[in-house]
């Protein structure tokens, strides 16, 4: 898990933690030079302060944050990363502006989402699916739209695959699932009101629950068996729900391929069988 990714998209932060969290995201480079008093005093806030947020991000102290500032902010200036960066479509852009535009929100949305995949979880899951008698796709909104391309993919290879779109035909499917079903539930916010009941009611069901979701703390992660997290970077009219549905689709093109290497040779027949062109 990318520490600065994490503290940028953390949540739930008290004034002064989040003047901490904009010190370092802004200037990490200086912090790694720091004392905690020397933090507190130049973002005008407090060693308890800092020491909070410390404990937010599962952070065992204020050394042990340096130790992995130093880490990732040599690898984000290797690969160009800023974190803090931006992307608007204004009133004046021009069509080649707004591609532009749109096409680096894609790639950097990506790059900061591979940060975050943790390979290790991705296998867990991939292995949880193969072994999963039904695996049911949950998401509301844009989050559906990638629920369906999962359903899509894993039902090529020859899975059994549910995914409705509309919330009550969800909440009933949540209802009737059982520990031989695995649930994965989309949502970037991880405070869907409508997933959080899905997410409740599959934990009762003895159902696993895997969610793709943003890194910051949310209810849904906390619920959730198993994480795979995304990243969005802020984007055209100052939202993020492009750049997530974008990370959304990455991470489940990740785990479908995962999957398919589990049993290479005999998926691979599959997908040819299912390919459109081969169907009479």
């Amino acid at each position: 898990m990318s520490v600065l990714i994490k503290l940028r998209d953390q949540r739930n932060l008290s004034e002064a933690e989040n003047q901490v969290r904009e010190y370092i995201l802004r200037y990490p480079k200086r912090v790694l030079e720091y004392t905690v008093y020397d933090l507190a005093r130049e973002s005008f806030t407090s060693p308890a302060t800092i020491v909070r947020l410390c404990k937010k991000l599962d952070i065992k102290g204020f050394s042990r944050l340096k130790v992995l500032l130093a880490e990732e902010t040599k690898y984000f200036q290797n690969i160009k990363l800023n974190l803090l960066d931006t992307t608007t479509i204004e009133k004046d852009d021009s069509p080649g502006a707004i591609i532009d535009k749109i096409t680096n929100i894609s790639i950097k949305t990506i790059e900061e989402t591979r940060v975050l995949v943790n390979e290790e979880e991705l296998l867990r899951v991939a292995r949880l699916m193969k072994d999963a008698n039904i695996i049911d796709f949950y998401g509301i909104g844009a989050s559906s739209l990638v629920a369906v391309d999962g359903q899509f993919k894993f039902m090529r290879i020859g899975k059994n695959v549910i995914v409705h779109q509309h919330y009550d035909r969800q909440y009933v499917q949540a209802v009737n699932s059982d520990a031989s079903h695995l649930g994965i539930i989309i949502s970037y916010s991880g405070e869907t009101k409508e997933m959080l009941q899905i997410a409740g009611i599959l934990q009762k069901n003895g159902t696993p629950v895997v969610a793709v979701t943003s890194s910051g703390e949310n209810s849904l992660n906390r619920i959730a068996d198993h994480n795979l997290f995304v990243t969005a970077k802020e984007t055209v009219f100052r939202s993020g729900a492009m750049a997530s549905r974008t990370a959304q689709l990455y991470v489940i093109d990740l785990l479908y391929a995962i999957y398919c290497s589990l049993d290479y040779d005999e998926i691979i027949q599959k997908i040819q069988k299912t390919r459109i062109d081969q169907v009479k």
